[in-house]
Formats: C-alpha cells, structure tokens, sequence
C-alpha cells in the first residue's frame, strides 16, 4: 500500500507526486516525463505506470513536471526546464524527514526528452548550472534508467534539433561527459527500439560508445520490433510484447537497495 502526495509546489510554477512505501528510509526514484520538450506531463501513462511497479518493489517514487516549450518551438523553455530538475531534487532533499525517504539513495528514470534532462542532471553536474549561472546545490544520483533518450542534438534529424547549434551543444549530454571530470560516473540501463524514428538508435550507440569507453557501467537493452515511447510494459502494431518491469527493478534493487546512504 502507497500513500500518495500529489501536486505539490516545488517552485513557482512546477508541481511533482510523490508516491511513498510504507517503511520509511527506502530509496527515492525520481521519474521525468517524455514529450519531445513541448508536450507531456507527470501523470503520463509511463510514469504512472512506473510508479506502480516500483512501489510494490520497495521504492519510493516521485514525477516531476517541467517547464514546456510549444510544437513550434520546443526549445523555447531551455534551460528553464533543467533549473526546473534541480529545483525538484532540492525540494526533495529538503523534505525527506518530512516524507520519509532515504534521499542518499537517489535514482532516476526519464522517457525521451526526460531521459536526456535527467543525463544532463547527472553528466554536467556542477559544470552545467555553474555554465548558466544558476546558483543550486546538485545531488549525484545512484543509478539512472533510461528510455530512448536523446543524446548529441548535432547529429539529430533537422525538424528534431535547434537552428542554434549552441542550443544544440549544451543540450547534449555527449558535451557534458567530455567537460565532467568525474571518474565514477552512476551506471545506467538505457533501454531503446530498434525501429524509433524520432530518437535514431545510433543516439544510443552513442551514448554506450561515450560511457563504456570511459569505464562506466551500462546496460543496454534494445527492443526489438518497438519504435518510439513505448512504456515498461507494452506492445508493438506487430504484436510483439515487452515486459521490463523485473529488469528495471532489479537494476534499482542492485543499485540503490544494497548501498547505504
């Protein structure tokens, strides 16, 4: 049984859910909706979802909103959307007692746009927000799950990209591995179709190349026959079906439940 706080104010004009096991001190997923940065919500079907199988594997869990950007322009809310993560996760550490969640345990899982926010959170680090001049404390997540998220914007399809390559520089977590001089990056499981459309599979190619090279820990997983914003659980127009419910919380479990804060 979960006990529920919803729509709660983490800054001026963002809310999150929170959705809280009973035993206290277990670890805290925070989940980012995809939506191409102009669309989606924290109620989107695969977050919801997500929420449901992770809380009964022990976790507690919270979605995020983030300032959107229009189909017209989907970058026009950058990096607002970004200072909006950091505002979610400061709110979340300060408010742990309150909640009762082991804020030392943190995890992520993001879909698409939210996958490459949540990458940028955890590879730009400090670098990132001091680079804008956003003043924040920052938090290294544990673990990071990830669903065909966008990883160098400059080599995007034209409609999927800005016109700035700027833009498209500093939105792409393949910059912010290169400027980030950690050496123990958190290890990630990114999960991909093999016939996505909008976030080409050598996107993640890319993003495996740049981790294992470095010595970092991923796991990938492609889904065969599934294009683009399939949830945890779901099927494809073929009829083939996919069930990542035990592999996601086992990778969280190895990561998040075996450590102390």
């Amino acid at each position: 049984m979960t006990r529920q706080a919803t729509n709660l104010d983490y800054n001026e004009t963002q809310q999150l859910d929170l959705f809280l096991v009973e035993q206290p001190g277990q670890p805290l997923i925070v989940s980012l909706h995809g939506g191409g940065f102009f669309a989606g919500s924290k109620d989107d079907e695969r977050c919801s979802q997500a929420a449901t199988f992770l809380t009964r594997a022990g976790f507690n869990y919270a979605s995020i909103s983030y300032s959107l950007g229009s189909r017209k322009n989907r970058f026009a809310m950058w990096p607002r959307n970004l200072f909006d993560l950091a505002d979610a996760l400061a709110f979340l550490h300060d408010h742990a007692t309150d909640y009762n969640y082991d804020f030392g345990r943190l995890g992520m899982l993001g879909f698409s746009a939210g996958c490459c926010l949540s990458n940028l959170y955890m590879l730009g680090g400090n670098n990132i927000y001091r680079y804008f001049g956003y003043e924040t404390p920052v938090f290294k997540p544990s673990a990071l799950v990830g669903f065909y998220g966008p990883y160098d914007f400059s080599i995007r399809q034209a409609e999927r990209r800005s016109d700035d390559p700027v833009i498209n520089r500093d939105l792409s977590p393949s910059y912010w591995i290169r400027q980030n001089p950690i050496t123990n990056a958190p290890p990630v499981l990114h999960i991909q179709g093999d016939c996505d459309q909008v976030v080409y599979p050598d996107q993640h190619a890319a993003f495996q190349k740049d981790y294992q090279e470095r010595g970092y820990d991923f796991k990938a997983v492609i889904a065969e026959g599934f294009g683009h914003s399939f949830a945890p659980v779901d099927s494809n127009d073929n009829g083939g079906c996919i069930d990542l419910r035990a592999e996601i919380s086992d990778f969280f479990s190895r990561h998040l439940m075996n450590r102390s804060s």
